[in-house]
């Protein structure tokens, strides 16, 4: 029996620490991909670990799903290991006989989507054996982003704005500091909800640019809107905010969470 789920959401790959049957199922995987076309999937400890727990946890209670009595869904699981992703996916599935795992997913569409996803880039995997003698198996997938403290976020985001006005053939602008910035992105990032008024009515802001995105580098179109009106024109200092950690079980020690999205203020002052 089988079942997968995908789900969007807002790493580096730790050394492998595989199981023998696990890494049968890992290779069938990129066997599969490689005959698909499609480019070998990495394998992350780190999403093998929530696996192995899953597997372990349908085995002892005989069940197949995605998210059984008293755990998280899917998403919060992989997240809870420190991974940084955008997209992730997961396959689960029992059998009495072990090969036939892999090709019992292959033969179900929703499965095989998952194993085939151009988009996903790391894999983990982890089987347990239930009383009964069946093997239940997991297999967590994920497109993984870079990890990034706020320092090296806030200098991705200084880069692209001053990309964007060299484009635009205007001089860069000076980074600045800037009191109640960073708790204006900490209040938006626990809230969920952008702020833009508040980050406008600031002291001495002629112009901000307020988003958030898993990737602090990806500007969003209104910054170009923004280089463009006339108040911008004349600037020549901004600051722009670190993006603010997300906050796992994980990493308790950050201070501001919200998904894996960064929360990015930007403002420029004359």
């Amino acid at each position: 029996m089988l079942s997968s789920e995908a789900v969007l959401v807002l790493g580096a790959t730790a050394a492998a620490q595989q199981t023998s049957q696990e890494k049968q199922l890992f290779e069938a995987l990129n066997k599969s991909r490689q005959e698909a076309g499609q480019p070998a999937l990495e394998w992350d400890e780190r999403l093998a670990q929530p696996a192995r727990q899953h597997s372990k946890l349908m085995a002892e209670s005989n069940q197949l799903g995605h998210s059984l009595k008293g755990e998280p869904p899917v998403a919060e699981r992989l997240a809870a290991t420190g991974i940084r992703f955008n997209r992730s996916g997961e396959n689960v599935g029992y059998n009495s006989d072990f090969n036939d795992l892999h090709r019992a997913w292959m033969e179900s569409s929703g499965h095989r989507e998952n194993i085939l996803n151009p988009n996903f880039t790391v894999v983990g995997i982890g089987i347990a054996q239930g009383d009964d003698g069946l093997y239940y198996a997991t297999q967590d997938f994920a497109h993984a982003l870079a990890q990034h403290t706020a320092e090296q976020a806030e200098e991705l985001v200084a880069q692209a704005i001053n990309e964007l006005r060299q484009k635009e053939r205007r001089p860069p602008l000076e980074r600045i500091n800037k009191a109640g910035l960073r708790d204006l992105a900490c209040n938006m990032a626990r809230s969920g909800k952008l702020d833009a008024q508040r980050a406008a009515e600031l002291p001495n802001v002629r112009e901000s640019l307020v988003y958030n995105n898993s990737r602090p580098e990806e500007l969003p179109a209104t910054a170009k809107k923004m280089l463009d009106n006339n108040q911008s024109r004349s600037l020549r200092r901004a600051l722009a905010l670190p993006a603010i950690i997300p906050r796992t079980p994980a990493a308790p020690f950050t201070w501001c969470w919200r998904s894996t999205d960064w929360f990015t203020p930007v403002h420029a002052l004359s």
